[in-house]
């Protein structure tokens, strides 16, 4: 981190915004050692990058803290696990050596014929050590959302999670957004330098908020002109409008996540508007029989960057209809379907 400014202890001070590339593009790696370790038991990487006091919060694991806490709570589900992938993901960088990243994972158990899906959230907290220049993991925390399929698989989980939403005696959240969310924790943020990292990442904000009932975090999301087609709902015009219909309309469901993958981006010539196309992941079907992604819809939408400087949704609209990878709907922004 040459750009960084160091404390003369332990901790880094200041982050300027020549380094939000760096500090990115290094959180990243940490972020990918810490689902290796959890789906495939590959500790190695992530060892030099856990603190020594980190914790683990789990609403199936448990609690624990430090390496061998975290490798005994995980350990279960790497022997089971026959795949697990991840989605959605964002990062924020704050300029005094703090980050916090968010991510969708989406995981599949078996032994011989059984098979058990679940999905989960996960906030993960990092610390940049001023001594060697290295981003720590601090505190992970994993809210298992849903799963469906052989209970048993998943015997060493606390209570797996009901469709039925809260329930009376249930313990309190892992994750509460409005706290915990990338975008609540850090509030000196550095924007990311690299524009089209900022517009994805504008997608994931939006399905982590209405995912997760954060309604002025998805208020945020939008423009106050926003407007496009909301399915089931229809057509809609306006930030009071779009927000309103889908506070009303979203209810506490717990096996509700937008998994789903960015696959076209293109920035207008303007450079303050961009396009993109947001593929629907479903779970169940995530790929075809050749083993290529499969998705069961696609967003349009277009972003524009406002005077604060942050992108937001500016128009939308929502097409079920299944497609690969190597089949991505054209763009067709302003064609309102819903």
């Amino acid at each position: 981190m040459t750009q960084a400014s160091f404390s003369a202890g332990a901790l880094d001070l200041e982050i300027d915004q020549a380094s939000e590339a760096e500090a990115r593009s290094a959180l990243t790696s940490v972020v990918d050692d810490f689902f290796a370790a959890w789906s495939d038991a590959e500790w190695q990487g992530l060892a030099p990058s856990l603190a020594k006091t980190a914790s683990l919060q789990s609403s199936q694991h448990g609690e624990g803290q430090g390496d061998a806490e975290w490798r005994r709570l995980l350990a279960a589900d790497a022997s089971a696990l026959l795949w697990l992938r991840t989605s959605n993901h964002a990062t924020v960088v704050g300029k005094s050596g703090q980050a916090v990243a968010s991510a969708y994972v989406y995981g599949l158990f078996g032994r011989g014929q059984q098979r058990l899906l679940f999905g989960a959230s996960v906030v993960l907290r990092f610390q940049l050590h001023g001594t060697n220049s290295r981003w720590m993991l601090t505190n992970a925390r994993i809210n298992v959302n849903w799963c469906k399929g052989d209970l048993t698989l998943v015997g060493h989980w606390r209570l797996p999670p009901s469709d039925a939403g809260w329930e009376l005696g249930d313990e309190p959240p892992v994750i509460v957004s409005e706290l915990d969310s990338a975008w609540a924790s850090i509030s000196n943020a550095l924007p990311p330098n690299d524009v089209t990292v900022a517009v994805r990442e504008l997608y994931s904000k939006y399905s982590w908020a209405i995912d997760q009932g954060d309604i002025a975090l998805l208020t945020d999301c939008y423009t106050e002109d926003a407007a496009g087609g909301f399915a089931p709902m229809g057509a809609l015009q306006g930030r009071h409008a779009i927000v309103g219909q889908l506070k009303s309309f979203r209810r506490h469901w717990p096996w509700m996540q937008h998994f789903a993958d960015v696959v076209r981006l293109e920035l207008e010539a303007d450079g303050r508007h961009a396009r993109m196309i947001v593929a629907r992941i479903i779970p169940e079907r995530p790929v075809d029989a050749q083993g290529y992604s499969l998705y069961g819809a696609h967003y349009q939408i277009q972003a524009r960057r406002e005077d604060d400087g942050q992108w937001r949704i500016c128009w939308t609209d929502y097409r079920p209809g299944w497609f690969t990878a190597t089949e991505v709907p054209a763009f067709e922004i302003g064609v309102t379907s819903a």
